[in-house]
């Protein structure tokens, strides 16, 4: 009887050591990693999707330790992976994949990896892709030929002309059209370049920066946005520009950021790269991409005393 009661007070105190141990574990940092957020932005569910169309799906991934790694997946399989410009991860990474749609019900998910290598939820967007319509064949036309003896039909006889004398010949130099610049993109608002106000940029002086957009929607758009500068190799900002309330017209505009950001201080030349960000309806912050979805337009300055 006493042994029964010795063997069951051992293994209730090895539960609630296992179970204290769990909690320290947890308290230290030394449990389970947590997880990245990964959202897909776009293509909206129940779009209209057709065979051949190269779709193409932007993400947001987010996590306080970096995201390192964004996996998309086609029915479970790995078609394309993409890393942030930064190598050692980034807190927010928006980025487009692409996939060339075949016909049928297909289920598409992108998962996010952080610095930790703990993997995100997939997130997951069900589509359909209708076939291809076949292109009818077209009839050839069949030519009838007279009958063995028949006549051949007259052609018709070109009309002769009277040879007229020559005017004076007038030399003129050619003038060719004039031309515009012009970016072939898909519809949308687009970040193209980023420039630094004034140059070079000083300490203890406020610094401004010029956003080149582009926008192929056809209307008027209006963002939130504002410029965020990141030190090199850094996933975080070392400041930013007041958000700025804009209506960003169709075509190629460029519009000035607050000019509240400086370096203080006698602090040495130091490097750092400025990126475009909007705020969307849920507060989240999405950088900007470039017209060929490759990235941001960020661009590298250095400022010195």
């Amino acid at each position: 009887m006493r042994a029964r009661l010795f063997r069951a007070i051992v293994l209730f105190f090895a539960v609630t050591s296992l179970s204290v141990l769990a909690c320290d574990l947890s308290t230290l940092g030394l449990g389970p990693a947590a997880k990245p957020r990964v959202t897909i932005l776009s293509p909206a569910a129940g779009s209209q999707l057709n065979e051949g169309d190269e779709v193409q799906i932007q993400s947001m991934s987010t996590d306080p330790s970096g995201i390192v790694r964004v996996e998309l997946a086609v029915d479970g399989a790995t078609v394309q992976t993409e890393v942030p410009p930064i190598p050692k991860g980034q807190t927010s990474f928006t980025l487009v994949q692409r996939w060339k749609a075949t016909p049928g019900t297909h289920t598409l998910s992108v998962r996010a990896y952080n610095a930790s290598g703990a993997a995100s939820e997939p997130a997951l967007l069900p589509v359909v892709v209708a076939p291809a319509i076949a292109q009818p064949t077209p009839i050839p036309t069949q030519v009838v030929q007279p009958p063995i003896g028949a006549p051949s039909p007259t052609l018709p006889q070109p009309a002769v002309t009277q040879p007229s004398t020559p005017a004076a010949t007038v030399t003129r130099t050619p003038t060719r059209p004039p031309t515009s610049p012009t970016i072939a993109a898909p519809p949308g608002v687009w970040a193209t370049a980023v420039r630094v106000d004034p140059i070079p940029p000083k300490n203890n002086q406020t610094v401004k920066f010029w956003v080149t957009f582009l926008n192929t929607t056809g209307i008027p758009q209006a963002f939130r946005w504002r410029v965020l500068i990141f030190p090199p190799d850094a996933k975080n900002a070392k400041g930013d520009t007041a958000y700025v309330d804009s209506i960003i017209p169709v075509g190629t505009s460029e519009l000035a950021s607050a000019d509240n950001w400086t370096i203080r201080g006698p602090a040495p030349c130091e490097q750092y790269f400025a990126r475009v960000f909007w705020l969307d309806e849920s507060k989240n912050a999405i950088e900007f991409l470039k017209p060929d979805r490759s990235g941001g337009p960020a661009t590298q300055f250095t400022i010195c005393p």
